[in-house]
C-alpha cells in the first residue's frame, strides 16, 4: 500500500494492528553503527510494551560485518598513529603492542564485535530472524526475474540480500497476523513495502519510536513551549549542546592550487542554533503512567546548528631532485559550518497538567560525533589579505 502518513499509522497503533518494528541497515550505517547511542538504546524501551523489536538475520549479519570492519580500521589506525607518537617521543616502553592489547583487551575485531552485537540484542530484546528458513529460494528468484522490488531492473546483487530480508519480515507478519514499523531510508525497501500490505515505512527511527510512545497533545505542547520561552534550564541545555559541540570531531578536505596540503581541525563552538517547531519533536521514551507527580521523558530533536570551526593549513610541494618535501608555510581558517543534527534530551516535567507545572532539563546528547568540511580549492595565500594589502600601499 502507499507509504502512510503519520496520523495512519498513529491509528493502526492504536488499534494494536502494528505491534512489531524492524530496522534496516542503513539505519545502523547512518547512526555511525553507534549501539549506544540514545536512539538506539531506546528500542530497549519497547520490550516493557507489548511491542516487538524483530530483526532479520540478513541485516544482523551486515551490520555484524559492518561492526568488524570499523573495528579493524580502528585498530589500523590506533597502530599507526601510536606508532608515530612513539617514534616522535623515542619511547621505548611501554611497547606499541603492548598498548594496543590495552585498547583491544586482547581480543580481535571479530571478537569485539560479537561481543557489542551480543549485547546489544540482549539489552533491547531482539529477536532475530532466520531468514532462509522463512523464505524460499523459488520466492527469491521468483522475484528476481519478476522485476518485483526490491530487484527492479534485477541489475544488482546487493538487491539479493535486502529481497531475503524483506521476504522474511513479510512471512513473519503474514504468519503472525501483525502489522510491522520498517526503519529505512533505502530505496528498494521503500518500494517493496509500498507493495505490502503488512510492512509500513517510516525512514526516521526517531519518528518510528515517537508513534509507538504516543505522547499526549498537552505534553508536545508543554515540551515545545519550553523550547520557545528560554526558561533557566532551557539555558543549561543550549550550555550542554555548546560543550558536546567542543567534542564533535571535525575532518576537512581540500583541493590545493598547488602542491599538497595537510588539514588540522581544532575544537568547534557553537554560534547559533535553531530549535525545531512543535510537530518536530519526537518522545522516544515515555513513563508507562502518566499519573506521577515527576515525569520522565526522553525527546529527539532535529537542531540547525552553525559552528565555527578552526581549520590550519599547512602546504608543501614535493622536491624531485633532492627527493623531499619542502614547507611552503601555512594559514589558519575559520569555518562556519552548518549542520543539521539531532539531540536526545531527557526531561524531568513536574506537576504536568497544573499550574504549577515546570520541565527541568536532565541531561543530552548529540547523535553525530563526526562530520566532514569541504573546503574546495584552496591556495597558499589568502586572496583576501593580498588585496587589503595592495590597498594600503
Amino acid at each position: 500500500m502507499p507509504i502512510l502518513s503519520d496520523d495512519q499509522l498513529a491509528a493502526l497503533l492504536a488499534e494494536s494492528r502494528i505491534t512489531a518494528i524492524s530496522v534496516d541497515t542503513s539505519i545502523f550505517d547512518q547512526k555511525r553503527l553507534q549501539l549506544n547511542s540514545a536512539s538506539m538504546q531506546a528500542l530497549a524501551g519497547l520490550k516493557d510494551r507489548p511491542f516487538d523489536f524483530l530483526l532479520s538475520g540478513t541485516v544482523a549479519k551486515e551490520v555484524l560485518t559492518h561492526l568488524e570492519k570499523a573495528a579493524a580500521e580502528a585498530l589500523q589506525s590506533a597502530k599507526k598513529s601510536i606508532g608515530k607518537a612513539l617514534f616522535a617521543f623515542e619511547t621505548n616502553q611501554p611497547e606499541r603492542e603492548a598498548l594496543l592489547a590495552q585498547i583491544s583487551g586482547g581480543r580481535t575485531p571479530l571478537e569485539a564485535s560479537n561481543q557489542r552485537w551480543d549485547k546489544y540484542i540482549k539489552d533491547t530484546g531482539c529477536e532475530v530472524l532466520n531468514d532462509t528458513d522463512l523464505v524460499s529460494i523459488a520466492t527469491i528468484f521468483d522475484g528476481y526475474f519478476s522485476g518485483e522490488p526490491p530487484f527492479g531492473s534485477g541489475g544488482k546483487k546487493a538487491e539479493f540480500p535486502d529481497a531475503l530480508a524483506l521476504n522474511a519480515l513479510e512471512r513473519v507478519a503474514v504468519e503472525r497476523n501483525i502489522g510491522i514499523l520498517v526503519i529505512s531510508k533505502d530505496g528498494d525497501w521503500k518500494e517493496f513495502c509500498e507493495k505490502s500490505s503488512r510492512l509500513y515505512l517510516v525512514p526516521e527511527i526517531e519518528r518510528a519510536l515517537s508513534l509507538i510512545t504516543n505522547a499526549p497533545l498537552g505534553l508536545r505542547t508543554t515540551i515545545s513551549t519550553w523550547l520557545q520561552e528560554g526558561e533557566d534550564s532551557l539555558v543549561e541545555l543550549q550550555s550542554d549542546i555548546s560543550a558536546e559541540v567542543e567534542r564533535l570531531e571535525f575532518t576537512a578536505n581540500a583541493h590545493p592550487t598547488h602542491g599538497e596540503v595537510e588539514l588540522y581541525t581544532w575544537a568547534g563552538e557553537l554560534k547559533s542554533l535553531e530549535w525545531p517547531g512543535e510537530d518536530e519533536i519526537d518522545f522516544i521514551e515515555l513513563p508507562e503512567t502518566g499519573d506521577k507527580e515527576i515525569l520522565r521523558v526522553v525527546v529527539s530533536l532535529p537542531l540547525s546548528l552553525v559552528v565555527k570551526v578552526p581549520v590550519e593549513l599547512s602546504f608543501s610541494i614535493w622536491d624531485s631532485v633532492d627527493k623531499e618535501s619542502l614547507g611552503m608555510g601555512g594559514r589558519m581558517i575559520e569555518v562556519d559550518e552548518e549542520l543539521e543534527v539531532r539531540t536526545t534530551v531527557t526531561l524531568d516535567v513536574h506537576c504536568f497538567g497544573t499550574e504549577d507545572e515546570e520541565v527541568v532539563f536532565v541531561e543530552s546528547e548529540l547523535d553525530s560525533l563526526y562530520h566532514e568540511i569541504e573546503l574546495g580549492e584552496v591556495d597558499v595565500y589568502d586572496l583576501q589579505d593580498l588585496f587589503d594589502v595592495n590597498e594600503e600601499n
